[in-house]
């Protein structure tokens, strides 16, 4: 064997320990991105409110937003949080605006644009010629109360008002359906 190559023993304690990191640590990656998300501890309450009329962009407290969902009960209620500023949340409302119209008298589908600049939220929605209810979360609060930590997401509230499904990122055709049947049932 020429001098330049050098034979290692193939484990040595150092290489184990290494090995075991490594694969610790993929692990822990793994079984973190596949964990479905928990849900925040959140119940709407307070006195019901109506939805926004269509073509209107109200600025929403936490409280308002919280009536609106109580308004709501007695049929699944998708919130999907966005903002204008995010490329995925672009990409997905063409969606969000065909499922509001097949579900449309059986679920129901409401945007929260949460920081973002309250005239770039609105040309956004103009642009994009959507209909179904989108408000303004003025404070931070309602995103704060959801958990959010990522834009898009989008949670899924059963007829009872309770919290059951919440997809972090974009969402598919697919996975919304499948999710707003669930909560029909």
């Amino acid at each position: 064997m020429p001098e330049s190559e050098v034979t290692r023993p193939p484990f040595t304690p150092r290489r184990i320990a290494l090995i075991a990191v490594v694969v610790a640590a993929a692990a822990w990656v793994g079984s973190t991105a596949l964990r479905e998300p928990e849900f925040p501890d959140f119940v709407a309450s307070g006195d019901p409110i109506d939805l926004p009329a269509e073509g209107t962009f109200p600025q929403a407290s936490l409280e308002e937003f919280e009536g609106i969902l109580v308004g709501l009960r007695g049929q699944p209620v998708v919130v999907n949080i966005w903002a204008s500023w995010c490329a995925p949340c672009r990409t997905e409302m063409p969606l969000l605006q065909s499922t509001a119209d097949t579900y449309e008298g059986r679920a129901v589908i409401l945007g929260v644009a949460s920081n973002d600049d309250p005239r770039e939220a609105q040309k956004f929605l103009n642009d994009m010629g959507l209909t179904y209810p989108n408000v303004f979360d003025t404070t931070g609060e309602i995103r704060v109360a959801l958990g959010l930590t990522a834009y898009p997401t989008t949670y899924v509230f059963g007829a009872d008002g309770a919290i059951r499904a919440r997809v972090n990122g974009g969402i598919s055709e697919q996975r919304l359906a499948s999710l707003i049947e669930d909560a029909l049932r």
